[in-house]
């Protein structure tokens, strides 16, 4: 017994350094921990473009797998296949299921693609649990165009006008607004 157990040990620190290296490939950052605590891992604040390519990527996975979904259950239904004039047999809710569940997936995916830094901000800089520091991660990451578009979002909220209609000066509005 205590010989494959020795055998395993190789094997079990291998897991150990593929889990290290998988974490680093998810870009979290592991702090080191007094003996017998838990490690703590922070995780590394995904700037715009990242957090964008990621929720693109995903919707278009779950578009991917809806479509071949449909081509798996449109094989295995032989009535599926066959076309009798302009109209097709479907093989019930199952087939409707899964055409709803594309057109779903496809909004998704045209969503992710017109998502704004705006959305950036409030679907996932506002949760992230160490919002300063992640502000001040991301602060140097914006471009001019993203933080232009942050600003103009910014005053929309707090003075209730667009961007473009605000007046030259801040402090003008704010008198107006103390008469």
């Amino acid at each position: 017994m205590l010989k494959s157990s020795l055998l395993c040990l190789p094997f079990l620190m291998c897991i150990a350094v593929s889990l290290d290296a998988s974490a680093a490939a998810h870009e979290s950052i592991r702090t080191a921990a007094p003996m017998g605590a838990p490690a703590v891992e922070t995780a590394k604040t995904k700037s715009f473009r990242e957090w964008k390519s990621e929720k693109v990527q995903d919707a278009l996975g779950k578009v991917t797998a809806t479509k071949t979904k449909i081509q798996i259950a449109k094989t295995k239904d032989p009535n599926l296949n066959r076309r009798k004039g302009a109209l097709e047999a479907t093989s019930g809710a199952n087939s409707e299921t899964l055409e709803e569940q594309l057109e779903q997936d496809q909004a998704t995916l045209e969503m992710a693609k017109d998502l704004s830094v705006t959305d950036y901000f409030v679907g996932y800089l506002t949760k992230v649990q160490d919002k300063k520091a992640a502000f001040n991660e991301v602060a140097g990451k914006l471009t001019a165009e993203e933080v232009a578009e942050l600003m103009a979002a910014y005053a929309n909220s707090v003075f209730g006008t667009h961007s473009s209609d605000l007046a030259p000066s801040a402090s003008v509005l704010s008198a107006d607004r103390v008469k």
